[in-house]
């Protein structure tokens, strides 16, 4: 009975130093000996993650809500001025409301 207990263990260990040779994990061999065994349990698939709203489980980056919010193009001008008149722009802060010679903005890029 020994004997035949210690050739089932050699044959066990040939094959998981096979698998380990071949690049195979040795748990993922088929373990014959432990029928009566539940199988083993599989790790559960990673949890998602938002990296823009920095939560677990509601959903991943790539299906973020505040993402899909994000506009691609500027918001339209609210601007309700005449056409023909000209609007006092500011080539140094780039904004409406002042021209370049009014700028109070001391520095200098």
């Amino acid at each position: 009975m020994q004997l035949l207990k210690n050739e089932e263990l050699k044959d066990k260990l040939e094959k998981m130093a096979a698998a380990a040779l071949n690049g195979n994990n040795p748990s993922e061999l088929d373990n014959y000996d432990s029928h009566d065994k539940q199988p083993t349990k599989k790790k559960p698939p990673p949890r998602l993650f938002c990296d823009i709203c920095d939560c677990f489980d509601l959903h991943d980056t790539e299906d973020c809500p505040t993402q899909m919010q994000m506009p691609d193009s500027p918001p339209h001008t609210t601007y309700h001025g005449n056409k023909g008149e000209e609007r006092p722009y500011c080539d140094i802060c780039e904004v409406f409301g002042h021209w370049t010679d009014s700028c109070n903005d001391d520095q200098t890029f």
